[in-house]
């Protein structure tokens, strides 16, 4: 076996290199300056014959690059130690999940990890003795039983009414223990990591972009009367497994008629019909990282007159808001930018007011190893992040919406489209539905 068979997960498509997830640790590290950083991957409870897809967490892959279930990840930066906790294997499971990486040096070599251990106490024999070897928890109680111990974890806000995630209830049960340790919340160091993307973090968004690309023509070619939005949703899909991506960045939406008008509809269960606009936002994975783009399509391949104007405000706003895009302006100001387009237009709805107050959601968000990566309207735009351009107008009287989406990285003195092929003109977009 090599370092990219099945035993290291094989969900990603592609991987960046170790080395590349070291230098992200080690930022880390150098931004907490000590105590003890524990990261929790994802759990995958699968049993015996459960089928499912497992994917890894966000934070905890930006710094590993490691697809296998119920791994640690833990940084002791007065220590200099990069120490990876895995499960020991189980042979069972692994004739249904397939072979996977346990605890040993091999591991730590694939992983580029000073030491990989197990996340369960173990024995050793040493001088003809059984001798004790603690596992994760063991191992955490030590450490933070030092004086001034700190623990640096994730620990995303949860609501008053909704249990405790794991790593909560974990943290607390060694509070109960240790009631001395500080823990210290790591959202912000990682959001400030994982705002910014460096070059290998944007090829792949490029391909993740290509795949989404693709989708979209695929899309546009099979949109007509009587066409359901079901089929649409399967040809997109498709498109992106040709194209070498591994799966969705979230769930497709195509909405056709008045399901155009309604922002996140999912259900893709209607059919499309003559005279109508289907809205097709859709987003392709490719080594985790997400494309995102919308749209707009006119099910009988022309634009009437009406959708042709609600069309051509929201190309416009878009437009407009696509040449903002530069280092120290923020999402709400290219939002501001977008909205006085629309707001300003001559255009009225059926009760001759001005067209604003239906563009109702933000210009966009950014994006990465989430569709919606971390990261807010006031954050102030710097080189290397990458955010969606995302204007509409949804018009639930008229049974008609519109929404116009690219993806955009920030450069030094603008913004680039990474999704500029993709046609955007009513005349192109008309010329791809023909295509065969």
């Amino acid at each position: 076996m090599n370092q990219r068979d099945i035993r290291g997960g094989n969900y990603a498509a592609e991987l960046q290199s170790p080395e590349t997830y070291r230098d992200r640790r080690r930022r880390l590290a150098e931004r907490v300056g000590s105590g003890t950083v524990v990261l929790w991957g994802a759990g995958d409870d699968r049993g015996y014959g459960d089928v499912g897809t497992f994917r890894q967490g966000s934070s905890f892959f930006y710094l590993t690059g490691v697809e296998l279930p119920n791994a640690v990840a833990v940084l002791r930066p007065e220590e200099g130690g990069d120490l990876l906790f895995l499960p020991p294997r189980n042979p069972n499971i692994e004739c249904w999940t397939g072979p996977k990486w346990g605890p040993g040096e091999e591991a730590a070599a694939a992983f580029g990890f000073d030491e990989v251990l197990s996340t369960e106490a173990t024995e050793t024999v040493i001088d003809a003795r059984r001798r004790p070897v603690p596992g994760l928890e063991g191992r955490l109680q030590g450490w933070l039983a030092e004086p001034g111990a700190v623990l640096w974890t994730e620990l995303p806000a949860v609501s008053s009414g909704a249990e405790l995630p794991p790593t909560h209830r974990f943290v607390a049960k060694l509070r109960d223990r240790l009631p001395t340790f500080e823990v210290r919340d790591l959202g912000e160091h990682l959001t400030a990591l994982r705002l910014v993307k460096d070059d290998g973090e944007i090829g792949l968004m490029r391909r993740a972009m290509a795949a989404t690309i693709e989708g979209h023509r695929r899309a546009a070619r099979s949109v007509s009367p009587g066409v359901s939005e079901g089929a649409v949703d399967g040809a997109v899909y498709a498109a992106f497994r040709e194209s070498g991506a591994e799966g969705l960045s979230f769930p497709t939406i195509v909405g056709s008629g008045y399901n155009a008008t309604t922002l996140h509809y999912d259900q893709n269960a209607g059919t499309c019909r003559d005279g109508e606009l289907v809205v097709v936002d859709i987003g392709a994975r490719y080594g985790y990282y997400c494309g995102d783009l919308t749209r707009s399509y006119p099910v009988n391949g022309r634009f009437s007159k009406r959708q042709r104007e609600i069309y051509e405000l929201v190309l416009e706003a878009h437009d407009r808001a696509a040449e903002a895009i530069r280092p120290g302006i923020t999402m709400s100001d290219l939002r501001k930018i977008a909205f006085g387009v629309i707001e300003g237009s001559e255009l009225r709805d059926t009760n001759g007011e001005p067209l604003g107050q239906y563009f109702i959601h933000g210009l966009g968000h950014f994006l990465g190893l989430d569709a919606h990566d971390p990261g807010g309207d006031e954050v102030v735009l710097e080189p290397g992040m990458v955010i969606t351009n995302e204007p509409g107008i949804y018009l639930p009287e008229e049974e008609l919406g519109v929404r116009i989406e690219n993806d955009f990285v920030v450069t030094a003195d603008g913004g680039e489209n990474l999704s500029a092929e993709l046609p955007t003109s009513i005349s192109d977009v008309e010329e791809m539905m023909r295509q065969e």
